[in-house]
């Protein structure tokens, strides 16, 4: 009797074009042949049906995904519960739309053909605790500084066109007199086709809904106060950073450190690495504007913090200067060294997440 050696399952990866009702899943061989692709819901049931078609095609080894941030979130929370490996894909520029053409089947195999190339390295970030926690509070938090900011800004330009005797009638010392100012104002809304009671009105809802937005803002700063406090202790107390600051560095990197590999890395990440711009005779380096522009603005906050209150920092400066450096010059150092710092502090709080 002849026996044969059962089949051995072939290798294979996926990619997946993700949306907010569907997702298409392509099936790729290692050498690069495309098996099969299929769609299905965006929906708990849809990711156990997903994974289980592309399992029933081989032994997976790995699985690239778009958008893993938000619309495939879902997906990569489930993928990564199941024990496969995930890795984020980039959507297709431009270009690449123009010359290849863009439909869900080709974004799909495109985004297996990235994972075979080695251009789809980024590991997801993981959403299932306290850091994402901290996401959903810090982003609802920020969209209330954006609509305050905006009101505040309606509020000065309705002060300014608003008829004489009314804008006179208002305080210009400082915006929160503005704002009480304008709140205790009493329109008659009997007389509405007047324009001095109308800009009466308009600068009494203005002002309340600046009150209520920055009583949000206070509520959500509690909140993440809280939740810094108790996720990273050593990054909230390095010097210049506060729970907001911190909040936000923690939003970007997310709660998996491992996936920032170094503080170089880091660096890249919130725009403080120097990458050179040297010509001729001149030798110098600047700081690359790419990364997380949340994250720059929080290091070159705690910068100009330290700057501000820092015996130590400000002796550093001085000297620097004495030695020729430009202020410019010397705050990119600053930012560097602090990312440095700030890496450590992040390694120290978020290993001891996961204990």
């Amino acid at each position: 009797m002849v026996i044969t050696a059962p089949p051995v399952a072939q290798v294979i990866v996926a990619g997946v074009d993700t949306h907010l009702d569907t997702h298409h899943a392509a099936v790729v061989t290692l050498t690069g042949q495309v098996v099969a692709d299929a769609a299905f819901p965006a929906t708990a049931a849809g990711y156990r049906r997903l994974l289980d078609w592309v399992a029933a095609h081989g032994v997976i080894d790995r699985m690239g995904v778009e958008l893993t941030g938000s619309y495939g979130a879902g997906l990569t929370r489930h993928l990564l519960a199941a024990g496969v490996t995930v890795l984020e894909v980039n959507t297709a520029d431009r270009a690449t739309r123009a010359r290849r053409g863009k439909d869900d089947r080709t974004d799909a195999i495109a985004a297996g053909g990235k994972i075979l190339a080695g251009t789809a390295t980024a590991i997801p970030k993981d959403t299932t605790g306290a850091i994402e926690a901290m996401r959903l509070l810090h982003s609802a938090r920020e969209s209330a500084v954006k609509a305050r900011t905006q009101a505040l800004n309606e509020l000065q330009a309705v002060r300014t066109t608003a008829p004489a005797s009314l804008r006179e009638s208002l305080p210009t010392a400082t915006t929160s007199a503005l704002v009480a100012a304008a709140a205790r104002l009493r329109p008659d809304t009997a007389r509405l086709a007047a324009p001095e009671q109308a800009a009466k009105l308009a600068l009494r809802r203005l002002a309340t809904r600046i009150r209520h937005l920055t009583e949000e803002i206070d509520d959500a700063e509690r909140d993440l106060t809280v939740l810094v406090a108790a996720t990273a202790p050593t990054l909230l107390a390095a010097v210049g950073v506060g729970p907001i600051t911190a909040a936000t560095l923690l939003v970007a990197v997310g709660q998996n450190i491992d996936r920032i590999r170094s503080e170089a890395a880091l660096a890249r990440l919130t725009g403080t690495a120097p990458i050179p711009v040297s010509s001729g005779r001149t030798n110098r380096h600047r700081l690359h504007r790419g990364g997380n522009r949340q994250a720059n603005r929080a290091i070159h906050t705690i910068a100009l913090a330290r700057l501000a209150h820092d015996q130590r920092t400000r002796d550093y400066r001085d000297r620097r200067l004495a030695e020729g450096l430009s202020k410019r010059d010397v705050i990119r150092v600053l930012k560097r060294a602090i990312v440095r710092e700030i890496y450590r502090c992040l390694k120290t709080d978020l290993a001891n997440l996961r204990t």
